[in-house]
């Protein structure tokens, strides 16, 4: 039903006295514009039974409702079913703890499936002729008649409403957590928006992975990995008046998490150091034994471990929790991921060996600890004034406001848990090292 009146709105008011859920999808004015940097065309409501589609920004209507005014109604809803969480904060901007009431379908897909719902093939013959007649045109869910938006999310309706709810306890612990924790700590880092020479420009985290590493692409640019060598960071600059690009990054990460796993305790000095005076049978080592044993170090861990370093207690340690960890995996068909319990199902997983499994594993170890970090770094900013605007796997970029002190620097390193290491420039292609001692 499309809202024409007033009373209409009434009539899903009074449907949230009746029932506790419902399934929402906002309807951008743009296809091509990230949603932190678009506007609300329309938005479908749906219950079990029924459904209406709300006018917020169409020429169709000769009404049209606020986003406050549909927030205040959505907000009598225990639950809101929506396929992308993220998105739709975007448009409402609600808290962390009011979000808690939105469940991501995509997430209970992947959970299951470990694929995302794939909706790109819904579509109605006005989408796709007004689409393709008028690609360049900024707004053209605007010209799209409202009652083929209907159409479109009945559709979609039909296709991910509640599919992939799980009854498994354990997976719904698991699941709320990665609901609550990642999609908005991710959703906290777009809203921010990364400053540049030209304006700004948003990034578009997708957590649904093969791995469970969440990619970061939007607009044909891959912010996960940004090139250091041909000069295009460089275009990155601090939205602040005096303002930095700041830099924190793990100093081995991936090695330090699984030794908190194998229950293996470093000294308070270099891992890298530490494993070269092993790797060379030194007390000291050069710069050039440094980076050897850094390089090495990695490449014993994500290639499996070699039967010569097995007696190095760290790698036999780790090359006996591949094996216990394989073995499960072959007997009970999935294995669970250390900090947040989320299961990797065999019948997902295609191709799989013992290495090729524990790097996954590694992979989810690290995207969780980040996402628990995460959570306690928005934390300390919310005291200050500079934006979280980049997560890349073992290092986390702010746009420093000077006005923040150097005490941002201290907080923001705590929040952190592991030894990072620090670097601050004028752009994100110019980051010299920052010495904490300045900053204490």
């Amino acid at each position: 039903m499309i809202v024409e009146s007033r009373q209409t709105i009434m009539e899903i008011f009074e449907l949230s006295q009746n029932q506790s859920e419902i399934f929402v999808i906002p309807v951008y004015s743009d296809i091509h514009k990230h949603p932190a940097a678009n506007d609300l065309c329309l938005l479908y409501v749906a219950s079990k039974h029924t459904d209406y589609i709300i006018p917020v920004n169409h020429p169709d209507s000769d009404i049209s409702f606020t986003i406050k005014q549909i927030e205040g109604i959505l907000s009598k809803f225990s639950y809101i079913y929506v396929n992308d969480k993220k998105e739709f904060l975007h448009v409402f901007k609600w808290s962390a703890d009011k979000s808690k009431k939105l469940l991501d379908l995509n997430m209970s897909a992947w959970f299951t499936t470990n694929k995302p719902i794939d909706i790109t093939g819904i579509s109605t013959t006005a989408h796709d002729f007004i689409e393709r007649r008028y690609t360049t045109y900024p707004r053209v869910n605007t010209i799209i008649p409202i009652y083929k938006h209907l159409e479109k999310c009945r559709s979609v309706k039909d296709s991910t409403y509640k599919q992939y709810i799980t009854n498994d306890i354990q997976q719904a612990q698991s699941y709320k957590r990665y609901n609550e924790d990642m999609l908005y700590t991710l959703y906290g880092i777009e809203q921010a928006g990364i400053h540049t020479k030209k304006g700004l420009e948003f990034t578009q985290y997708n957590p649904y992975t093969s791995t469970g590493r969440p990619s970061n692409r939007y607009g044909g640019i891959n912010y996960a990995a940004l090139n250091k060598e041909d000069g295009s960071r460089d275009r990155f600059v601090s939205r602040f008046d005096g303002g930095k690009m700041l830099e924190f990054d793990f100093d081995a990460y991936h090695i330090r998490l699984m030794a908190e796993v194998v229950g293996y305790k470093f000294p308070d000095t270099s891992v890298h150091e530490y494993l070269g005076k092993q790797y060379f049978g030194k007390d000291e080592l050069t710069e050039e034994e440094y980076r050897e044993s850094k390089a090495l170090s990695f490449k014993i861990v994500y290639g499996g471990i070699p039967k010569e370093m097995r007696e190095i207690e760290f790698f036999g340690k780790i090359h006996a929790f591949t094996r216990e960890l394989w073995k499960k995996f072959k007997s009970e068909k999935f294995i669970t991921t250390y900090l947040l319990q989320r299961r990797l199902h065999a019948d997902n997983l295609t191709e799989m060996n013992a290495p090729k499994l524990f790097n996954y594993y590694l992979q989810a170890l690290e995207t969780e600890s980040n996402v628990l970090i995460l959570k306690e770094v928005f934390k300390v900013m919310s005291g200050y004034k500079s934006k979280l605007v980049l997560y890349t796997y073992d290092s986390f970029t702010f746009d420093y406001d000077p006005s923040d002190g150097e005490q941002f620097f201290t907080d923001i390193k705590n929040a952190m848990k592991y030894p990072v290491k620090g670097q601050i420039g004028d752009t994100y292609n110019t980051l010299e090292s920052l010495v904490f001692e300045h900053a204490i």
